[in-house]
């Protein structure tokens, strides 16, 4: 998983536990016996927004998205509601102490209940999906929670007096209060680590792509553009560094703003990725043994080592004694695998009643013909001879010759794999 992706799940920490969570109007009567409870956590304008929790449901569990959806409108139906009997019970249209008022209180207690226990439940499955380390534990205090406020859910629901609904406010307001307290601490910790080992990473990165510019100098190509876009880089790091400890600084002290500061540091670093992409796709046209494929020719290749295929591509070849891996990641492959006469296997997945999206083989000896629109192909062994049209890029890594498109000088595979820029700094954990 990307660096960007656990930060947007940590610093969403931060937009579920806003303490405009159990905002009221902000215009109820000090005096009226529980407004002066549910008003002490501030409505705040945004509220909508900070509330939510971020990032994208799953398409798939639409029950979900709807009941959290349900949960969000009842919530706010049951606040707009309080809104208008303080501002009724403020202008002496009813009494403070009446049914009305009573119940309209109890219902919002519920509501806000039901709707901060959604966004709990949210969190808990994208802490899970980020196959954190301490996932186990974040959900854990997660579910402690969640069953506190199960406990105040039935006593605000077996309340008779606002006297009860009154010390309910209170104790929503302090669970919500320890959640925010240790959503900002495994925020800070978490996304500190995560900036942390990609600035060690982006140190050694830089000094391998200055090499490599400089060896491509040596050979008489032009570099201006990679210079200035090194040059970029590291000044992006640079600014990552520094956010990243004012923000450390800032919380250390107590400030609130080191938020701010982690966020811009965070958006250093993906500015910095995007410029490594480009480095890495002008590298890519010097280097032997990586091949765009832009559907206007044929890659030939022969030799002993690795070769992984990616995009949308027909592929051929004739493979002995080697390990094979294909992923269908479209789910329209089309794969026939053979020795001689026998089929080992011949499979439309487009047509399949039972997909197969990923296939292993090891010690595989037979002539293989795959095609599909979103292939990732890994064939590794000795004496491989692969055919590759389409669209999409090649890694070729090992002892070997090759050649690409229209151009007929045939050149080596790499004779020791690196990976690119942008895997070598990658942001994947």
């Amino acid at each position: 998983m990307k660096l960007f992706t656990y930060v947007t799940i940590v610093l969403m920490l931060m937009s579920v536990f806003s303490t405009g969570a159990f905002a009221a109007s902000s215009g109820g009567n000090g005096n009226n016996g529980m407004g002066g409870q549910v008003n002490e956590v501030k409505n705040q304008e945004g509220e909508e927004n900070r509330i939510s929790v971020s990032g994208n449901d799953d398409p798939n569990d639409k029950g979900a998205t709807e009941r959290r959806q349900k949960n969000r409108d009842d919530y706010f139906a049951a606040k707009k509601k309080l809104q208008q009997v303080n501002a009724n019970m403020n202008s002496g249209k009813i009494n403070a102490s009446s049914k009305e008022v009573f119940d309209v209180r109890k219902e919002y207690l519920l509501e806000t209940i039901n709707y901060t226990i959604s966004n709990l439940e949210e969190l808990k499955e994208k802490v899970d999906d980020s196959q954190r380390e301490d996932a186990d534990v974040i959900i854990a205090e997660i579910d402690e929670y969640i069953s506190e406020l199960d406990t105040e859910k039935d006593n605000v629901e077996n309340s008779t007096t606002t006297k009860e609904l009154a010390k309910s406010a209170r104790n929503i307001r302090d669970i919500w209060r320890d959640a925010v307290k240790d959503a900002y601490k495994t925020r800070t910790t978490f996304v500190d680590e995560k900036v942390g080992t990609y600035l060690n990473r982006s140190v050694s990165l830089s000094e391998r792509l200055s090499k490599e510019i400089e060896t491509l100098q040596q050979q008489g190509k032009d570099t201006t553009e990679l210079e200035e876009l090194l040059q970029g880089y590291n000044g992006l790091i640079e600014q990552a560094r520094q956010n990243r400890e004012r923000a450390r600084e800032a919380y250390q002290n107590g400030d609130d703003t080191s938020g701010e500061y982690w966020s811009a540091s965070a958006e250093n670093l993906k500015d910095a990725n995007a410029v490594l992409a480009r480095i890495s796709q002008i590298l890519k046209t010097y280097r032997q043994g990586v091949v765009s494929l832009n559907g206007d020719g044929t890659l030939l290749a022969e030799g002993n080592g690795t070769a992984v295929l990616s995009g949308d591509i027909t592929a051929e070849m004739t493979i002995d004694d080697a390990q094979l891996v294909i992923k269908d990641h479209a789910g329209d492959a089309k794969i026939k695998i053979s020795n001689g006469s026998e089929i080992f296997l011949e499979l439309d997945n487009s047509l399949a009643a039972e997909q197969k999206r990923a296939l292993v083989y090891s010690d595989l000896t037979a002539n293989v013909s795959i095609s599909g629109s979103r292939l990732t192909i890994m064939v590794k062994g000795t004496e491989v001879d692969l055919k590759v049209e389409g669209i999409g890029s090649a890694v070729l890594s090992g002892e070997g010759t090759y050649t690409a498109g229209t151009d007929e000088e045939s050149k080596h595979w790499a004779s020791q794999f690196e990976s690119d820029p942008e895997e070598g700094s990658s942001q994947e954990e």
